[in-house]
C-alpha cells in the first residue's frame, strides 16, 4: 500500500484532526485514509465521467428479466 507524507500542515489543523480521531475512536491514521478515501470518491466538477464497463455472465437461466424480479415490483 503506498505512503503519503503532507508537510506544512499547521498545528491547529493536526490538533483538530487528533481531537476528531479521539471523539470517533480511530487513530489519526484511520481518519485521514477515510477522509482521502470520501474525498478520493466525489466526483471531479467538470472531470470527464468514468466509463462505465459491463461483462455478460453466464447464469443458465433461459427467458428474460422484468422489474418485478429486481425491485420487487415497488416502482422504485
Amino acid at each position: 500500500m503506498a505512503a503519503l507524507h503532507i508537510r506544512d500542515v499547521p498545528e491547529e489543523t493536526v490538533a483538530a484532526l487528533k481531537r476528531r480521531a479521539a471523539r470517533r475512536g480511530h487513530s489519526v491514521q484511520q481518519e485521514l485514509r477515510e477522509a482521502l478515501e470520501r474525498l478520493a470518491a466525489e466526483p471531479v466538477p467538470g472531470g470527464r465521467a468514468r466509463r462505465l464497463s459491463l461483462r455478460t455472465v453466464a447464469t443458465g437461466h433461459v427467458g428474460s428479466f422484468d422489474r418485478g424480479s429486481f425491485y420487487d415490483d415497488d416502482e422504485r
